[in-house]
């Protein structure tokens, strides 16, 4: 059995960023549990990157004011 990564599963479209949908048909029922954490993980991740970027925003904000 092959572990999977978040990498064995997301796509995007190059121009947009945009996330591709996957099939899931193929996907053991284990397969999706550990999809699901590991696309948690990948919301915080995100949650933590917009946080800085926004906190950033604010700092350069006050410079332009």
């Amino acid at each position: 059995y092959k572990k999977k990564f978040m990498d064995d599963y997301l796509e995007f479209e190059k121009d947009t960023k945009i996330l591709k949908s996957i099939n899931l048909d193929d996907f053991s029922v284990e397969d999706l549990r550990e999809y699901i954490e590991q696309l948690k993980k990948e919301v915080e991740r995100v949650k933590s990157e917009l946080e800085k970027k926004l906190k950033f925003q604010t700092e350069a904000e006050k410079y332009f004011k």
